[in-house]
């Protein structure tokens, strides 16, 4: 649309026939090459509600007429294609929910990468699954894992369209998994016990069960991960277990970092979980430190969103409150359509940039 204005510009600016003749000319050559532009490759994105573009205002908007995928596509994988040009076609995997192990799923492949990791007996995306809602690219078959569609997609992608991308942000359910299972079992013992083994106050109590959590919770989050870029790396060898073709990957893995939403959203340096944003930093350097491993590019965001990590607490605040929704206080038909962890369409677009500035 906005070559089409350029050339009505171009027709009624011009003054001497034969300039005007020529830059007609030029600027619809230039058109006609951007309209007739095709992509050369495929970025392909897995992960969680991150990459799917989720947010829960979209879904509380949308959730009467089946929560059609269409609506999610603000994310930042898409923002990333954009990014990218006319050079890059999506393939997005994103699943809502998704944590290290429903990644992997606890079929075939699972099975076999958990005799090495000793991952949990996940089911795969029970956002598909369970609650039969729709992705953006469904996956092939009952159970099927979003790490198996994963391979398949890099074996089977167009010779005209190969892979060269993939973007991966995992392990943020995870830790909400364990935070929840710390608030129910505080809350358990002082319903029944009157205290806790974590502390004298259900929030003092709260605090240390998650620190009493953090290495093995972290350690899981890593082992797996490392397990899931080995597995991309070496397609070939793991494709077979689940009965379909493999490739190995060697194109540009993007591994996206998390940030801090429950950190300083309102007052500067009051976290909503304290220490959260200390903890966050170890994480994002051991999964830096790993992901570069197997060659891939760590795109960290913590510092734009939680400017705290950097010496700049009073920057937090607004940051969180511009980037994510957990200063959305908005209803629809009497849902709540935050606090929400998810990031705004600002957000999103930010975590692309970031990606792309970091990454290429």
């Amino acid at each position: 649309m906005q070559a089409t204005n350029g050339l009505a510009v171009l027709f009624r600016s011009c003054t001497r026939l034969i300039v005007c003749s020529i830059a007609v000319a030029l600027g619809a050559m230039a058109f006609a090459a951007t309209a007739s532009a095709s992509p050369t490759e495929t970025y392909l994105a897995v992960g969680d509600s991150l990459a799917f573009g989720y947010s829960q205002q979209i879904f509380n908007e949308h959730e009467k007429g089946g929560d059609p995928p269409h609506y999610f596509e603000n994310g930042y994988a898409d923002d990333y294609a954009t990014l990218k040009g006319g050079a890059a076609n999506l393939y997005n995997l994103g699943c809502p929910g998704e944590t290290t192990d429903s990644l992997i799923g606890n079929r075939e492949l699972g099975t076999a990468m958990a005799e090495t990791l000793g991952t949990t007996d996940e089911a795969a995306c029970a956002y598909r699954y369970v609650d039969n809602l729709n992705l953006h690219h469904n996956y092939g078959g009952a159970g099927h894992s979003q790490l198996e569609a994963a391979l398949e997609y890099i074996a089977a992608a167009p010779k005209s369209k190969p892979v060269k991308t993939l973007s991966l942000n995992i392990g943020a359910n995870d830790q909400l998994h364990a935070i929840h299972k710390c608030e129910a079992e505080v809350k358990h013992e002082f319903e029944t016990e009157g205290k806790s083994k974590y502390g004298k106050t259900p929030e003092e109590a709260g605090k240390n069960c998650i620190l009493a959590s953090v290495g093995p919770l972290f350690k899981h989050i890593l082992t797996n991960l490392a397990g899931i870029l080995y597995v991309i790396r070496h397609g070939e060898t793991f494709a077979p277990t689940f009965g379909r073709h493999g490739l190995n990957y060697t194109g540009k893995i993007i591994f996206q970092g998390g940030y801090d939403p429950f950190g300083a959203v309102f007052t500067p340096g009051v976290e909503l979980l304290p220490g959260s944003n200390l903890l966050l930093q170890a994480l994002n350097f051991n999964e830096a430190t790993l992901v570069a491993e197997f060659g891939g590019c760590f795109a960290n965001p913590q510092p734009t969103f939680n400017p705290a990590t950097v010496g700049k607490p009073a920057a937090e605040p607004p940051a969180l409150q511009a980037f994510t929704n957990m200063a959305n206080f908005t209803t629809f038909e009497g849902k709540k359509n935050g606090p929400d962890i998810h990031p705004t369409p600002l957000g999103y677009q930010e975590l692309a940039n970031i990606m792309h500035a970091t990454c290429g």
